[in-house]
């Protein structure tokens, strides 16, 4: 029994050595070059990522700006309302007669030209710190009467552009005359300022369908519902409710290039 015992705890490497005896020569060449094969694509996967890995001390700096804030380019009269902020630049009859519709001017080219002291809502609206970063503040400057002075670069934010063929040149077209802190839809439905992704909705059908399914926008939150809630930012959020094309963004680099390049050189950006 002892014996049989002492056979059994022996390693069964000498069996394979019995089994490669016994096999062909043929089978056995096949199997070297298999092997061989094997060492070879794994020594390939080795020197691939060893190669890909950026060096760990390398940083991709961004492109002579500091990372913006991760947070929408306008503030609607929606979020200024849920957030408990100053919501008194929307009261309109502060400054307009009750009485009296304002009278509309336009420019050589008839388009619609806002007041300009209008500029220190459209500006207040406005997240600044989205595209400028934050290591700067921007600064404003103001005229001898308080009104802020618009920015050379954002003077187009003074403009009516609403709609591709300048049709749409009428406040009156989305303002109620009648009561100018309150939205009037083509179909006659009245609504208050924070309502404003209502009315985008009555004229722009397919696109707000997509931002109810998600596709269109921007959303926040969690996939899964059970494990919370979304959150769809409203249409002013991004878009000016009266020039809405997206204005253009600074791009900026990956966040992880597998192959680290010296930083193109940028123009200095444009004076305000």
């Amino acid at each position: 029994m002892r014996r049989v015992g002492q056979a059994m705890e022996r390693p069964a490497f000498p069996i394979l050595l019995v089994l490669l005896h016994c096999m062909s020569d043929e089978s056995k060449k096949t199997t070297r070059a298999l092997a061989g094969l094997t060492a070879g694509f794994l020594a390939l996967a080795v020197v691939f990522y060893v190669s890909s890995r950026p060096p760990t001390a390398a940083k991709t700096p961004f492109p002579g700006i500091t990372a913006p804030k991760p947070t929408t380019i306008r503030i609607s009269a929606a979020q200024l309302v849920k957030s408990g902020g100053d919501a008194s630049g929307l009261e309109c009859y502060t400054c307009h007669d009750e009485k009296k519709p304002p009278e509309l001017k336009y420019d050589a080219a008839h388009r619609l030209v806002f007041p300009k002291e209008h500029a220190d809502l459209i500006i207040s609206m406005r997240n600044c710190e989205s595209c400028h970063g934050t290591d700067q503040p921007v600064k404003l400057e103001y005229a001898a009467d308080g009104a802020v002075i618009m920015p050379k670069a954002h003077q187009d934010l003074l403009v009516m552009a609403h709609g591709r063929n300048n049709r749409n040149d009428n406040c009156f077209n989305c303002h109620n005359p009648a009561k100018l802190n309150e939205l009037v839809t083509r179909e006659g439905l009245h609504l208050k300022f924070d309502q404003a992704t209502a009315l985008c909705a009555s004229c722009h059908g397919p696109t707000f369908r997509d931002w109810e399914a998600g596709v269109h926008g921007r959303t926040s939150g969690y996939w899964d519902r059970s494990k919370g809630p979304i959150t769809r930012e409203e249409c002013a959020s991004c878009h000016d409710p009266h020039a809405p094309a997206f204005p253009q963004l600074i791009p900026l680099p990956g966040p992880r290039p597998m192959h680290p390049v010296a930083p193109a050189t940028l123009p200095p950006p444009s004076a305000h």
